[in-house]
């Protein structure tokens, strides 16, 4: 059964995605904002890691940053309702793998995770 850690602020968002994923064959630690993912990814490893670009605290991409700066590999999934030209670049010069649009399909995010974890 793959790890997912879903970092999500929304509450609703976070829950629903949340019991998709167990539904879907998935292990899934949520957190509400990114605050202690490095520690706990010490502790417990992913498989993958879905973070959400506007969080409070630390934004996604900065949590990214501080991910690859501590040696932490595991590949990251960017979810965002932002639409900006530049912001697949400056999503994979943050060192994240995939960036997903909200609104998004949770059958093809799921399907996007697994060909993440297959590459």
């Amino acid at each position: 059964m793959p790890h997912v850690v879903l970092v999500e602020d929304d509450a609703l968002v976070r829950k629903l995605l949340e019991k998709r994923l167990v539904v879907a064959g998935w292990q899934v630690t949520s957190l509400r904002d990114g605050r202690g993912l490095v520690a706990q990814l010490q502790q417990q490893p992913a498989d993958l890691i879905l973070i959400d670009l506007g969080l409070p605290h630390i934004d996604g991409l900065a949590l990214v940053e501080d991910l690859r700066a501590s040696g932490i590999d595991t590949p990251v999934m960017i979810l965002t309702a932002y639409d900006l030209p530049h912001l697949h670049a400056t999503v994979r010069s943050t060192g994240a793998n995939a960036l997903v649009q909200k609104p998004y399909d949770q059958e093809d995010l799921i399907r996007r995770m697994h060909r993440l974890l297959a590459a």
